[in-house]
């Protein structure tokens, strides 16, 4: 289990977390634990920079929703 997945494991969003995509679950743990900005994980993925920005917050926005709505479930 990597770093990312303990701290939602912790703050309960495990289970939205499997719904993202690989690589979504790949760019948000790139963003926001490793460090790395846009332009530096587009020029690795070979994208423009404005996609990963998207797939970044498609994620988190995938995250939101599912912490929304388990408070209905």
């Amino acid at each position: 289990m990597n770093r990312l997945e303990n701290i939602l494991i912790n703050i309960e969003l495990e289970k939205g977390y499997e719904r993202l995509t690989k690589r979504e679950k790949k760019v948000i743990n790139l963003y926001y634990l490793e460090g790395y900005i846009d332009k530096e994980i587009a020029l690795h993925y070979g994208v423009t920079r404005e996609n990963i920005y998207k797939i970044r917050k498609n994620g988190l926005n995938k995250l939101k929703k599912y912490n929304n709505n388990k408070i209905f479930l």
